[in-house]
């Protein structure tokens, strides 16, 4: 059986520990099992060490399905994906380390370069503190983006800071407890926080722009992009199937006798929600099909832009369909009981994410006129 078949057939356990996942902000152990029997640990993990080789329009089909059941569950699976995508890009000998033990490896981290690493002997001495690093208590590695320091002063490339992505076994690493929030409250995406940590030559990955390892990191970064897209396009869909659900139970609205299925208005704006969901999936699937594989080339800047801006376009998308969702469910979806109240606040949260914002249209956009430059090593 494919991945998708088994998460497929996973839905209902997935459905089943909602609420616990977001009571303990993140996967209790029954859950986290049954995913990395489906092989959902191990999608973008190269093929050399045991990896699925799922490509990438196949990998966000299963985080799309297990949205539908969990965003918090779908955005986490998707984040181990990404970080299979970077760790990728490091020296063999590090991918080889990192893998050594099967491919099933549970890393996180970020790519906002919010430390430093200082150059030492053999290596670079790590401190700082990043944020929203999802799913980082079970992690066993983790990627950290760091502005690198040589001597006293910060070391520059093409005109910016120079940067590094940093691998740390997660006992190098301190969980600070920040998450706290309106949603996407199971990916507990804590801050982690480093004061020294020691990272060797060989596990630092270089971002000098029009290296093969930048290329790869850089359109890794970007993709990352359609995994949020693909998590909240999921949200959207089990938001649609739950207030569909609601009507075709026989609610009537408040002070209404006619049942809400019945109703044109209903009917109308329903079938919109459904066509605008449809509409942000259809480019999610168009953009990552187009994309795997694409990783350098003159045009490689454009390209990232690009599918970062088709991401942020299918998410606010996805965002809009299960807002109407929950607005033509009425007073019943207030409840926390109610699926669609988790589905409200995660589609919502996920739309605060960075490359979900407007930003990505801004940056493709002055690509089209020629003012894109280089984009910068991501």
């Amino acid at each position: 059986m494919t991945t998708w078949q088994l998460v497929h057939d996973l839905l209902p356990e997935v459905a089943k520990h909602a609420d616990e996942v977001e009571r303990l902000r993140g996967l209790p152990d029954p859950l986290y099992d049954g995913l990395r029997a489906a092989g959902c640990l191990r999608m973008l993990a190269p093929v050399a060490h045991g990896g699925a080789g799922l490509s990438v329009p196949d990998t966000l089909r299963v985080i799309e399905t297990l949205g539908t059941a969990d965003g918090s569950v779908a955005w986490l699976v998707g984040q181990v994906a990404l970080s299979q995508l970077i760790i990728g890009c490091a020296a063999e000998e590090t991918v080889a380390t990192i893998f050594a033990d099967g491919p099933d490896v549970y890393a996180a981290g970020s790519v906002a370069p919010k430390g430093r690493a200082t150059e030492v002997e053999g290596g670079w001495r790590v401190s700082g503190q990043w944020p929203f690093v999802t799913g980082c208590e079970r992690a066993d590695w983790v990627y950290l983006n760091c502005v690198l320091v040589r001597g006293r002063a910060v070391a520059m490339a093409d005109g910016r800071p120079a940067t590094r992505i940093m691998l740390l076994p997660a006992a190098d690493v301190t969980v600070v407890d920040t998450w706290h929030t309106l949603g996407l409250r199971g990916t507990g995406s804590h801050d982690l926080a480093v004061s020294g940590g020691f990272c060797p030559d060989e596990r630092a990955v270089t971002l000098a722009p029009g290296t093969a390892g930048a290329d790869r990191a850089a359109m890794s970064i970007a993709q990352s992009s359609l995994i949020i897209a693909a998590a909240a396009t999921g949200i959207a869909e089990g938001a649609l199937r739950d207030v569909v659900e609601l009507a075709a139970g026989g609610k009537r609205p408040a002070l209404s006798a006619t049942r809400l299925a019945s109703s044109t208005t209903f009917q109308e704006r329903l079938g919109e929600a459904r066509m605008v969901a449809q509409a942000g999936r259809a480019l999610l699937y168009d953009q990552a099909g187009q994309e795997w594989g694409a990783v350098a080339g003159p045009d490689a800047a454009v390209r990232r832009a690009q599918v970062r801006a088709a991401a942020a376009q299918a998410t606010a998308l996805a965002v809009r369909a299960t807002d109407t969702a929950f607005e033509l469910a009425g007073g019943t979806a207030v409840y926390d009981a109610s699926p669609l109240s988790r589905r409200l606040r995660d589609a919502n949260t996920a739309r605060q994410h960075f490359v979900a914002s407007r930003h990505s249209y801004t940056a493709f956009g002055a690509h089209l006129v020629g003012e894109g430059g280089d984009g910068g090593p991501l």
